[in-house]
């Protein structure tokens, strides 16, 4: 769906990125921004602590590689998720507009959630109340020494997005949707 968006976007002469005409429109934005955000940011901190995991447990994986993938690719799309929203809602010149984008676009962001909801009497329900131990701290046990190269590639990953996500996404993104409107 977030192809089909920058498809339209590319392709169509009506999207066009516009400044608020007035504080209350800055406000819808602003707002419908920081939802979004907020709507996101569990998902994001979610796939960071999937990397943490994978990348301070290896050795409980017979592959780490795939786990550690899924919790990259849960942080990634949650944040192009969330810059699309911002950039979407730049572009309405009215308020009922921006709410209405903001419903379907929060319905679009949901979608993960509503098909594991639909899952009935699945083997992947059997997991969602697994609570996996932490085992390994770096400040205790050094869960890293004698790790393969690839795992300290890993980590270098996994800390270049947790430092993203601490300084770009959860400081300064309220900045981004409000320097957006100008």
């Amino acid at each position: 769906m977030i192809l089909c968006i920058w498809f339209y976007a590319a392709t169509s002469s009506g999207f066009v990125v516009t400044p608020a005409s007035s504080l209350d429109m800055m406000a819808a934005r602003f707002v419908a921004s920081m939802m979004m955000h907020i709507n996101v940011e569990k998902d994001v901190k979610n796939g960071i602590q999937m990397m943490k995991y994978s990348v301070n447990h290896y050795k409980q994986f017979n592959n780490v590689i795939p786990a550690f993938l899924i919790g990259f690719n849960c942080t990634l799309i949650s944040l192009i998720v969330e810059i699309n929203v911002m950039i979407i809602l730049s572009s309405l010149k009215d308020i009922l507009g921006v709410v209405l984008k903001y419903v379907s676009l929060a319905a679009i962001a949901n979608i993960p959630r509503f098909y594991y909801a639909s899952l009935v009497e699945h083997k992947m329900c059997l997991v969602k109340d697994l609570n996996l131990d932490i085992t390994e701290f770096r400040s205790e046990t050094q869960p890293l020494n004698g790790a393969p190269s690839y795992i300290h590639v890993l980590r270098a990953i996994y800390k270049v997005w947790r430092v993203t996500f601490c300084t770009v996404s959860f400081y300064f993104m309220p900045f981004c949707a409000i320097f957006l409107n100008f």
